[in-house]
C-alpha cells in the first residue's frame, strides 16, 4: 500500500513538473504570400443627354504579399485560444467600359473603354482563433485552429464619368474617354478563418514555424450615388516567420 501510494505521489509530481514546463503563451510572426485572387464587378446606370447610360468597372485583385502578428494562450492542455492580426495591401489598375448616349440621335451609344489606375484593396483582418496544439517530436508541433474573422476593408469604386458636351466634337459619333470620378470606402466585413500553424523551436523560447490559413467573407458596398456591390475577402494565406514562446 505504500508502494502504490509512493508512486502515485511521484507519478503526479512528475506530471505536475511536466505541465508547469509546457509553454503558456506563444507570439508568432509571419509574413508570405496570399495566393488566391478576388473580383469586383461594379456596374451602374446614369442619365446622360435625356437617356440612360451605364457603365462597368471590373478588377481582379491579384496575389499579393501579407504579413501578421498573433498571440495565443494555453487555455488546457492542448486547447490554445488567441487573436491574430494580418494586413494584405494591393493596388493596381482596373477595366472601365461605358456605354454614353448620343447627344443628337436616341438609341446610338457610344462606347468607350479606359485602364484606371490607382485601384486599391487593403484588409486588415483581425482572427480570433480557437485551436488544438499537437506535439510531433522534441521542439516540433501542429497547431489546428479556426474561428471567427472580422476585415477592416477598403476599396476603390468608380462613382461616375467627367461627361460634359464641351469636351465632346461634332459629329459626337465617337467618344473620347472623358475621365471617371473614384472613391474609396471603408467597412467591416465579418467572415471565419481555419487552418495549420507548425512550430519548431531549436530553443526553449525561440523557434520558426509555417502558416497555412484559408479566411473568407464579403459584404455589400454602396457607392456613393451607385448600386451595391459585393465585396469578397480573404482568401489562402501560405507563409511563416518567427516564433516565441513563454
Amino acid at each position: 500500500m505504500r508502494s502504490c501510494c509512493a508512486f502515485l505521489c511521484g507519478f503526479w509530481l512528475l506530471a505536475a513538473g511536466a505541465a508547469e514546463a509546457q509553454e503558456r503563451f506563444r507570439v508568432s510572426v509571419n509574413g508570405g504570400r496570399q495566393s488566391t485572387s478576388t473580383e469586383l464587378i461594379e456596374e451602374e446606370t446614369f442619365q446622360q443627354y435625356f437617356e440612360q447610360g451605364s457603365f462597368t468597372f471590373e478588377r481582379t485583385t491579384p496575389r499579393d504579399l501579407f504579413y501578421d502578428v498573433g498571440a495565443t494562450v494555453r487555455v488546457w492542455s492542448g486547447l490554445y485560444t488567441g487573436v491574430t492580426v494580418s494586413v494584405f495591401e494591393n493596388t493596381g489598375t482596373g477595366e472601365l467600359e461605358a456605354r454614353v448616349p448620343h447627344p443628337l440621335q436616341f438609341n446610338r451609344p457610344r462606347t468607350t473603354t479606359a485602364e484606371l489606375s490607382g485601384v486599391t484593396r487593403r484588409e486588415v483582418g483581425q482572427h480570433i482563433t480557437i485551436g488544438w496544439m499537437i506535439p510531433a517530436t522534441d521542439g516540433l508541433d501542429f497547431t489546428v485552429f479556426g474561428g471567427p474573422s472580422v476585415f477592416t476593408t477598403e476599396q476603390t469604386f468608380v462613382t461616375g464619368l467627367m461627361l460634359s458636351l464641351d469636351k465632346e466634337v461634332f459629329p459626337f459619333d465617337e467618344l473620347a474617354f472623358p475621365g471617371a470620378q473614384m472613391e474609396r470606402q471603408r467597412e467591416h466585413v465579418v467572415g471565419y478563418n481555419a487552418g495549420v500553424d507548425m512550430t519548431w523551436r531549436f530553443t526553449d523560447h525561440v523557434g520558426v514555424g509555417a502558416l497555412l490559413r484559408y479566411s473568407a467573407g464579403k459584404k455589400d458596398f454602396t457607392p456613393t450615388g451607385g448600386a451595391t456591390v459585393e465585396v469578397e475577402v480573404g482568401g489562402l494565406q501560405a507563409g511563416g516567420g518567427l516564433r516565441l514562446a513563454f
